[in-house]
């Protein structure tokens, strides 16, 4: 049985990184020896096992600065300190599946893009009843849109040639509209894209014009956010209806 190992042996030896092992004796969780002929760290059998227990609490999940605590806890302190990483793993588990469920989500707006992409101006029901006033103060607005920007609108306004942000949620109660969904109306969706974080008339022109020339006139177009990519430059794009009307025959 060998009595001494170099770094790159323990390395081999527990799959650890020789650069966590040097990370691990400058913070001092272990304290290693120097060969007296080459000054190479040296370690012994009772090292091994040290640096062993250590990779396990990694596994575990322990902050480094509660391993530093293990040798001195008691076992009720021992049994204390992993309840506490429990709860703490319990909280990131949370976030965790919190975020894959957005990740999800947001391949769904990709693929929903792609299907728009292939079929644009088919008539279309918007899946939400009403557009709020996006504040750029309200705390809980940007909350809302930071978790889940698919919240986020850009509301076209024909009547007043202007453009509003909104959120397809309120924040508040009695919280000011910016639209309401009309039954009675035509929905037509397509995909908007629009220069990244900087929406303007230029944006929409183009599909008020084909739009006008199929002989539709038009109230609102409104736009739920998808995601951002480059299309050979960075846009923001966004599954938009456009609520209209006919004038030149019965629908």
């Amino acid at each position: 049985m060998k009595n001494s190992f170099y770094i790159g042996e323990i390395s081999d030896l527990l799959g650890i990184p020789k650069s966590t092992l040097r990370y691990w004796e400058s913070v001092g969780l272990i304290d290693m020896k120097r060969d007296d002929m080459n000054n190479y760290r040296k370690y012994y059998p009772s090292s091994v096992y040290t640096i062993s227990d250590l990779a396990h609490f990694r596994c575990l999940r322990m902050p480094l600065q509660d391993m530093k605590k293990l040798p001195n806890l008691s076992p009720e302190e021992l049994a204390d300190s992993l309840i506490t990483l429990d709860e703490t793993l319990d909280n990131k588990l949370e976030e965790l599946y919190t975020a894959k469920n957005y990740i999800n989500k947001k391949m769904d707006y990709i693929k929903e893009y792609q299907r728009l992409k292939k079929s644009q101006y088919q008539k279309e029901s918007p899946d939400y009843e009403n557009i709020y006033l996006f504040s750029i103060e309200d705390t809980e607005a940007w909350s809302i849109y930071i978790k889940d920007q698919y919240q986020s609108i850009l509301l076209y306004n024909a009547e007043k040639n202007s453009i509003e942000m909104g959120l397809a949620v309120p924040t508040m109660d009695n919280h000011p509209k910016l639209w309401e969904k009309n039954n009675q109306a035509i929905y037509l969706s397509f995909v908007l894209k629009v220069a990244y974080s900087n929406p303007s008339m230029d944006d929409f022109k183009p599909h008020i014009e084909y739009l006008e020339n199929e002989g539709y006139t038009i109230s609102n177009i409104f736009a739920r956010y998808l995601f951002s990519a480059c299309d050979e430059k960075y846009y923001d794009f966004y599954k938009a209806f456009a609520e209209v009307h006919r004038c030149d025959k019965q629908y």
